[in-house]
């Protein structure tokens, strides 16, 4: 939180009681499960203003899904990974993804997602409003050479910097 990492007795701490919450509740909880409710209950005790969840797995299935108003739903890009759970398409995986969607919630994509999968996925859950960066930035007066196509930390940038002039 505000560029201090968190010290190894706010791990701690709150261990016994997340661990109390998951047996008293019959909850079998994965390693991330248990690490995400440890920064939901460091973000609390340090009353953040605004917290930057990425989700692991992704979208509907993942820990994070359990925010319910995010100010901004983002999926950056969608490849065929965790293709054993999420789906063997990318259709497939956008779906999954996109169950970070939240009704009347403002959805922002990266450029190499299935527009029209998530744009219907959003429709369905009444989203708000559905950018692209293009959107918001504009399009990109440069012209990109081959590599910085594939050049994931280009994108990311130009997806944060949208993100956060929409906030």
């Amino acid at each position: 939180v505000n560029g201090e990492l968190i010290s190894e007795q706010e791990v701690v701490d709150p261990l016994p009681n997340i661990y109390k919450l998951c047996e008293d509740r019959n909850i079998p909880a994965t390693f991330y499960e248990i690490t995400t409710a440890l920064a939901f209950s460091y973000f609390h005790a340090r009353e953040t203003d605004v917290v930057v969840l990425e989700t692991g797995l992704g979208g509907r299935l993942d820990a994070t899904n359990v925010v319910k108003a995010p100010a901004i739903s983002i999926i950056t890009s969608i490849g065929l990974e965790h293709t054993a759970i999420l789906g063997d398409t990318v259709e497939l995986i956008a779906l999954e993804k996109g169950g970070i969607i939240k009704p009347g919630r403002p959805v922002l994509v990266g450029p190499n997602v299935p527009h029209a999968t998530l744009r219907q996925c959003a429709a369905d859950k009444g989203a708000g409003t559905y950018y692209t960066c293009e959107d918001v930035l504009g399009q990109s007066d440069e012209a990109l050479s081959e590599n910085e196509l594939l050049d994931y930390d280009l994108e990311n940038a130009r997806i944060s910097t949208a993100a956060l002039k929409l906030l």
